[in-house]
């Protein structure tokens, strides 16, 4: 398998349909089998660069969706309607900043990575503080009935944050998509259908989603 940075055939394909990240097939492939995503949606993706999720997030929610990136460095990609951009560290950024576009979103995503040091057990647990961080912001801006969708480095400690994810969603996975390299130990959890949160206020995060159903996607598994 190449080297991150190497062309490869979803490198080439990526090139050849316009995204700017083969990191797209991972995402597009999650969501034809999980049904995540559909028209209408306000998707939140954090750790958006260099775009391609946002890319395919647009497709998929159309004109009458939103999809808000959040990362440090801005998309490789013209920003217009439905895409807006919030700069900031995720791990720092204050949610009235995040919320500037939207107070909900019907479906948070996370392909936040640390920078790599090589030692795995301080990789593993920097990629879980991120991942904790993603579902710290998804708790208070995600819908009833919204998806959590956050990719972590494989380790012991990841059991820790599917606890609360088991609790919070009425499905619950760890998934491989292809697209994901071989040799490498991401892997993504997937929260689908969250569930009420103990004293969630009507119309605010928590609440039931624009269409008065929670999610506007299946959430079915395949």
């Amino acid at each position: 398998m190449p080297r991150p940075g190497v062309p490869d055939a979803y490198r080439r394909r990526a090139q050849a349909e316009g995204f700017v990240s083969r990191a797209v097939f991972k995402l597009q492939a999650m969501d034809a089998r999980f049904r995540l995503f559909g028209p209408g949606q306000r998707v939140l993706d954090l750790g958006c660069h260099p775009g391609s999720w946002m890319q395919y997030l647009a497709s998929r929610v159309g004109s009458d969706g939103m999809v808000v990136g959040v990362d440090l460095a801005t998309p490789k990609l013209a920003l217009a309607p439905p895409l807006y951009f919030v700069p900031g560290d995720v791990q720092s950024i204050d949610l009235a900043e995040i919320c500037t576009h939207t107070s909900t979103f019907d479906a948070v995503v996370s392909d936040l990575a640390p920078k790599t040091t090589g030692v795995r057990v301080v990789d593993q647990q920097r990629s879980l503080d991120l991942a904790r961080r993603a579902w710290e912001i998804a708790q208070a801006v995600l819908v009833v009935g919204g998806h959590f969708l956050v990719k972590v480095f494989a380790g012991p400690d990841v059991a820790a944050l599917e606890i609360p994810l088991k609790k919070a969603f009425g499905t619950f996975h760890r998934v491989k998509p292809p697209g994901s390299r071989r040799e490498s130990w991401e892997l993504y959890l997937l929260g689908l259908g969250r569930r009420p949160p103990a004293g969630a206020a009507a119309g605010g995060p928590g609440a039931e989603g624009a269409d008065g159903s929670g999610s506007r996607g299946s959430g079915e598994g395949g």
